[in-house]
């Protein structure tokens, strides 16, 4: 594939990789974070997390609602999980890897690779959003681990 139709990003987050893991199939926790955009509402989300099950997002931009869905294709729990990623701006075979690497008791490197999109410009929109979400998490994941230990 060539440059313009993947995207690779990676931000180290203050959580273990099973948290972090976790998050991404949790229907209420992925609502929370799973935001392109600073400000957005939470999104509503169903989530079916087993290999073969799929997920239903829709972001909500002003007026405008974005849907995305998607299969899971791998799940590797705390190590891997590989899913299709469908929008008005993907290719039919958009798919997004993500890997959990532990660096230790409470730090987590996720590494976000996706492929599959019909120009430089959706490529460019996309990682602009996927860096917007994997702030959020790394944000969200560390006051919900506080939250459960009060």
């Amino acid at each position: 594939m060539s440059e313009s139709n993947e995207l690779t990003i990676s931000r180290t987050i203050a959580a273990p990789a099973k948290r972090v893991f976790d998050a991404w199939l949790d229907p209420k926790a992925l609502a929370r974070f799973i935001k392109p955009m600073k400000g957005m509402p939470d999104c509503p989300v169903e989530v079916d997390p087993k290999e073969g099950g799929g997920f239903h997002i829709i972001m909500k931009v002003g007026d405008q609602e974005l849907s995305h869905r998607g299969e899971y294709k791998t799940i590797q729990p705390y190590e891997k999980l590989v899913f299709t990623w469908l929008s008005d701006h993907t290719i039919p075979d958009s798919t997004v890897t993500l890997t959990f690497e532990d660096l230790g008791p409470n730090e987590t490197r996720l590494t976000l690779h996706h492929v599959g999109f019909p120009s430089e410009e959706a490529r460019n929109n996309h990682e602009g959003g996927w860096s917007a979400i994997l702030e959020e998490l790394s944000q969200f994941i560390p006051q919900a681990t506080e939250q459960e230990q009060r």
